[in-house]
């Protein structure tokens, strides 16, 4: 599990401005901080933040929604689960461990055949 932060920064805008996170299509119902600061001509610089813990490939979208337009952006997480690939990695690697150690134990009991059968000839 891993956590990640998102940030969404508006430049100077209207000052109705509001933010919607949404996770593979779905809103979140979580608190998401916003910070807006009003600027003297009626407009506002506004922040957004969200952070989650990431279990599974996801989706995250941020739209910012005003009077004076909508504007969405979106990224799309992978997450690469390191320790199966590990799992992976040393299953294969302890296959051919046994695969060869098995062709040895073959070769060691045909030579102990071939000795056995020349001690007892050579009686």
């Amino acid at each position: 599990m891993w956590t990640q932060r998102w940030k969404r920064s508006v430049s100077p805008g209207p000052a109705d401005i509001r933010f919607v996170w949404e996770k593979n299509g779905r809103a979140l119902e979580t608190c998401v901080p916003v910070q807006t600061h009003a600027l003297p001509d009626g407009r506002a610089h506004a922040l957004s933040w969200l952070q989650d813990a990431i279990r599974e490939s996801a989706e995250y979208r941020c739209s910012v929604l005003s009077s004076a337009g909508n504007k969405t952006s979106k990224v799309q997480v992978a997450v690469m689960r390191p320790e199966v690939t590990h799992q992976e990695r040393w299953t294969r690697e302890l296959s051919a461990w046994r695969a060869v150690a098995g062709e040895h134990d073959r070769m060691m009991q045909s030579w102990r055949k071939a000795w056995e059968s020349c001690s007892k000839d050579t009686l």
